[in-house]
């Protein structure tokens, strides 16, 4: 199976799995690229973009690609994109807004390297 073919598997099981994420997964334009370096969704015009590193997708098991998915879908649900903006430390607002989605998802789910609350003392 190819990047394409396990994207669309994927996101066919979340969907499948919890319909919730399948008014995100489908409006959005996906595309594979090494300009990120997992994975991130980004405002398009009035649409939004999902952007995989190939290398970092290649690597997971499906579970986790799915656990990636719903991560992504989850910054648009919860209106990250657009509160993102009215922060100013970009890379701290970053942290707590992966932190916050993380403990929606199973940990099983998501990247073993992924942003946790426990990892975070402070």
């Amino acid at each position: 199976m190819n990047r394409h073919e396990t994207l669309a598997k994927a996101v066919k099981n979340l969907m499948l799995k919890e319909p919730f994420y399948g008014i995100f997964a489908l409006s959005l334009n996906k595309e594979f690229s090494d300009v990120v370096p997992t994975a991130g969704v980004a405002k398009m015009g009035i649409n939004y973009k999902l952007a995989i590193n190939p290398t970092f997708w290649d690597n997971l098991e499906m579970n986790v690609k799915e656990g990636v998915l719903q991560h992504e879908l989850l910054h648009i649900a919860f209106f990250h994109l657009y509160l993102h903006d009215t922060y100013s430390d970009k890379e701290l607002y970053n942290v707590a807004a992966d932190m916050e989605i993380n403990q929606y998802i199973e940990r099983k789910n998501l990247p073993e390297d992924g942003i946790f609350i426990e990892n975070y003392s402070e």
